[in-house]
């Protein structure tokens, strides 16, 4: 299978849900023994956008990675139309429109789209919240071009360009139920076709001793830090939760604008390794995922690959799903919630475990790469018909 992937950003000190999720298809792909080329920008950061990667090819673990500079981007009316959409919760479709033309965008990319998406048997293009990946799919309207788009259920998904591109393309993946309901159910989408895939997860924990000590005490955050990401309500409550009298400690691992408060509820380690960041997992009490958007979340699975269960924010749905399907872990939606979760959590250390080792079985049954894999070739040659 030749399979050509649009990301906007990608390489291997990028963060990002779905930029790990692209990263992880295409090495998975190339094992199993298909043709991956990664169609990018040069950038490494989207709070910048600055062309930091050379232009030209490159190859990183047996895939092909094309770069094309960052042409355009327009930050003051794109960080305009966010704050109006944010207290406004709509835009007129004009300003739809105009959200779409300020982001980043590469000329360059799109001219090598509508020329070469004919050569390959699938693009994939992702994800919905950057404009990139929208005029992407547009370049090459009449190939078989595939979004997987990792919805939230925030005021841009309700919106008119969102609708058209899912119901232009080819096919849509979705990376979990909750997602699939949130585009077919709230938004009435309805794609020419459209299957759940999930996403792939790997963890390596070789490194590691045979035996790790859990800190019952060590809270774990590992994502961007962002107030997208709810991060300012896990901080309010750790450090409400630690000058009750608790003895805890949240570790945030991330990079982002909303670092942890200078206060002794916290420890910010900002990037680390892989190999750190598997015994963050595997030696702290819970990971906490105060997220109400997202598609599937990677770091709930990868916690799971590590043993220890997680504690998840109540709205939303997806995080949610996942832990009610596999008894993995809690979830929460007032300060009393998350207190009284972390209390139990502490007081039951091996029921906490047990929670953990149910997550690690969910994942491993359903998001290891080889089982998505296969999942994807049966979506493919169903709807090819074949």
């Amino acid at each position: 299978m030749r399979i050509a992937i649009v990301v906007p950003r990608y390489g291997e000190q990028v963060l990002g849900g779905a930029e790990s999720q692209a990263r992880g298809f295409a090495e998975a792909a190339v094992q199993r023994g298909w043709e991956v080329e990664v169609w990018t920008t040069c950038a490494r950061s989207h709070y910048t956008w600055e062309n930091v990667y050379p232009v030209g090819q490159e190859m990183l673990r047996g895939v092909l990675i094309r770069r094309f500079p960052v042409t355009s981007w327009h930050p003051d009316r794109q960080a305009e139309l966010n704050l109006r959409m944010a207290a406004q919760g709509s835009l007129s479709v004009n300003d739809q429109y105009a959200w779409l033309e300020s982001g980043a965008h590469s000329t360059p990319l799109y001219q090598h789209v509508a020329q070469h998406a004919a050569e390959f048997d699938v693009v994939i293009t992702l994800p919905y919240a950057m404009p990139l990946a929208h005029y992407a799919a547009w370049a090459a309207p009449e190939q078989q071009i595939v979004i997987w788009p990792c919805l939230h259920d925030e005021p841009f998904v309700y919106t008119e360009p969102v609708r058209l591109w899912l119901e232009s393309v080819w096919g849509v993946m979705f990376n979990s139920p909750e997602e699939r309901d949130l585009a077919l159910k709230s938004l009435q989408i309805h794609p020419a076709r459209c299957a759940v895939l999930g996403e792939g997860v790997t963890l390596n924990l070789s490194a590691l001793p045979e035996q790790i000590d859990i800190r019952p005490d060590q809270l774990l955050y590992i994502g961007r830090l962002e107030e997208g990401k709810n991060i300012l309500l896990l901080y309010e409550y750790v450090q409400r939760y630690f000058e009750e009298g608790n003895d805890v400690r949240l570790v945030v691992l991330g990079e982002g604008p909303s670092e942890p408060p200078l206060h002794p509820a916290f420890e910010y380690q900002g990037f680390v390794s892989e190999q750190e960041k598997a015994r963050a997992y595997a030696s702290s009490l819970l990971l906490c995922q105060p997220s109400l958007n997202e598609s599937f979340s990677l770091v709930v699975m990868e916690s799971w690959l590590a043993g220890r269960p997680v504690l998840v924010h109540g709205e939303c749905a997806v995080t949610r799903g996942h832990v009610q399907r596999s008894k993995g872990g809690l979830w929460f939606q007032t300060y009393e919630d998350f207190a009284g979760a972390l209390d139990w959590f502490r007081s039951h250390l091996e029921l906490a475990t047990r929670m953990g080792e149910n997550g690690k079985i969910y994942v491993l049954s359903n998001y290891a790469w080889e089982t998505v894999l296969d999942r994807f070739e049966a979506i493919f040659r169903v709807w090819k018909g074949i």
